[in-house]
């Protein structure tokens, strides 16, 4: 029975680890390097059923045991942990040296094959192979926590940062890693009878991401997103968020007091439907409100630094691109919940 769960198991770690890892030819980085995570633990619980079922011993047995590769784990969840914590992180060329370990231990056990030596007979390669991994994913998960208590509970942190940390599957998968890792731990340097304990943290992290991947990810809303996205298949939806933000941060066009979408879409080098498209099911928002909430947040920025001091409160709304006191009354009072006086006196005391 626990080799059939095993074996169950392993199979979904590994096909959700080769989807995850395809997503890379969509632009999605991130989905990659957990990928590689998922398919290494996959590969894991597919040799934890070999033992089990006696398949390792078997003489014709194909020792697919020798791409699982523990050094793999730190640089990928380190990464995933980058692009899902960090809006402006970008991969760079010297990020790739964090895999030459992996790539050391792969070259090393295919020279052990062809000279027919055996590695474990050195204390350097249990070190390579066993305690580095193990070491680089303490500091992983210490290094996700840290970041999370920053975005979570620090001062001045981004409401949308915090938003992102906070979904269920991003949170169920770090404490899943960081259980494993710390039983890991355990099982290695101290040495425990219970191992099977990770595998069950292995089978249940599998089953629960499976299932929040394909609820978030899949279902009918990414059909959705794909039939609408049909017209650009060339263009990369979240590398075009991340540079309209950007855009809006820095250049500020949305200050102007008619600022059409055709305008925007001209200055992003981005096809106007495209645009809209982008804004509506990224953002959640249609053009008019997406443009209106940063011309609000460039009122209350200049409400803070203490502006009206010597401005009022119609000479700050058009210079943050209102056009009308009516209209800047009406969006404030929509976006904030209170008409611009009342949002001043209540939060001025």
């Amino acid at each position: 029975m626990l080799e059939n769960i095993y074996f169950i198991a392993s199979f979904v770690g590994i096909l959700m680890g080769f989807i995850l890892i395809s997503q890379l030819f969509k632009g999605k980085k991130s989905d990659f390097f957990i990928g590689i995570v998922v398919l290494t633990l996959g590969i894991e619980l597919l040799f934890s059923w070999g033992v089990l079922s006696g398949y390792t011993n078997s003489p014709n047995a194909i020792p697919y045991w020798k791409l699982l590769n523990y050094l793999l784990l730190p640089p990928s969840t380190w990464l995933f942990i980058k692009y899902n914590t960090n809006d402006n992180f970008k991969l760079q060329l010297w990020h790739y040296s964090l895999f030459l370990p992996a790539i050391i231990a792969y070259g090393l056990e295919l020279y052990s094959d062809l000279v027919t030596i055996s590695l474990w007979k050195y204390d350097a390669w249990i070190w390579l192979t066993e305690y580095l991994p193990i070491l680089g994913m303490l500091y992983v998960i210490i290094f996700f926590w840290v970041i999370y208590y920053k975005l979570h509970f620090g001062k001045g942190k981004s409401k949308q940062k915090k938003q992102k940390i906070q979904q269920l599957r991003l949170v169920l998968l770090m404490v899943s890693i960081t259980l494993l890792t710390l039983l890991w731990l355990i099982f290695t340097f101290i040495g425990w009878d219970y191992y099977n304990m990770i595998e069950i943290i292995i089978i249940s992290m599998f089953l629960g991401f499976t299932v929040l991947n394909f609820v978030h990810n899949q279902g009918f809303q990414t059909l959705k997103l794909e039939e609408k996205n049909r017209s650009f298949p060339n263009y990369n939806d979240e590398e075009n968020v991340k540079l309209l933000k950007k855009h809006l941060e820095q250049n500020q066009p949305y200050l102007k007091p008619i600022l059409p979408l055709k305008e925007l879409a001209l200055q992003l080098s981005l096809p106007p439907r495209y645009l809209s498209f982008l804004i509506n099911e990224y953002l959640g928002k249609n053009y008019k409100e997406f443009i209106n909430e940063y011309r609000v947040n460039a009122f209350l920025n200049k409400v803070q630094s203490n502006e009206l001091n010597t401005k009022t409160i119609l000479g700050l709304a058009l210079e943050c691109g209102f056009n009308s006191k009516s209209t800047f009354n009406y969006v404030f009072k929509n976006i904030t919940g209170n008409s611009p006086k009342e949002y001043l006196n209540k939060y001025s005391k």
